[in-house]
């Protein structure tokens, strides 16, 4: 039912969003006053910082609106920092309000991303992700084009179903429904959580 061409295109952005989804976000800029040590004490911290299970910890904080937990998170990152052996510096940031809003602000980054990957599923568009996360706003412009071309898709979907070279709204319909099925096989489908 599908030509070959749809598939593939269907796999590229598959491919895509996939890349999508592990951007982290820029890390801070490296400058030549620090020596060596400090250095690697930066790499050490925005490993600790960008850890999946601390982001993930902290967007589910957020999700909940849950200070305490919030808290809880940043005292985790501290406590890894020290077995680190971070310097000074690096553990007064992560202890710092600076550093909480950096915790925070990858977090939200997160919730973008897994927002946006629902919304892609459920072919919705994310204007109101993009006011709710503005924190993400690097990642909009590539999020507008994976939606634009899984849209694309879908048209294109709904031309071959057609009986004529405009689909009409049935057409588009089972297109959608076709579109999502395929993403749904293809294990690329978010898990829809209960909120």
């Amino acid at each position: 039912m599908f030509s070959k061409k749809i598939v593939v295109v269907i796999g590229l952005i598959l491919l895509a969003m996939a890349a999508f989804w592990q951007f982290n976000g820029s890390d801070e800029p490296v400058t030549p006053e620090y020596d060596e040590a400090e250095l690697a004490s930066m790499a050490f911290r925005q490993q600790i910082l960008h850890a999946s299970d601390l982001v993930a910890g902290m967007a589910t904080a957020l999700k909940n609106d849950d200070q305490a937990a919030i808290e809880l998170w940043q005292q985790k990152a501290i406590e890894v920092a020290k077995a680190a052996e971070l310097t000074d510096r690096d553990i007064s940031f992560i202890r710092s309000e600076k550093g909480r809003e950096y915790l925070v602000f990858h977090a939200k980054r997160a919730l973008f991303n897994e927002a946006f990957e629902q919304h892609y599923y459920e072919l919705k568009g994310i204007d109101a992700l993009k006011n709710k996360y503005p924190e993400a706003r690097d990642l909009f412009a590539e999020a507008d084009r994976l939606i634009a071309a899984r849209d694309a898709i879908i048209m294109d979907i709904a031309r071959e179903l057609s009986d004529t070279e405009t689909p009409d709204e049935a057409d588009i319909k089972q297109a959608k429904a076709l579109w999502q099925e395929r993403f749904r096989q293809s294990g690329e489908a978010p898990v829809t959580k209960d909120e």
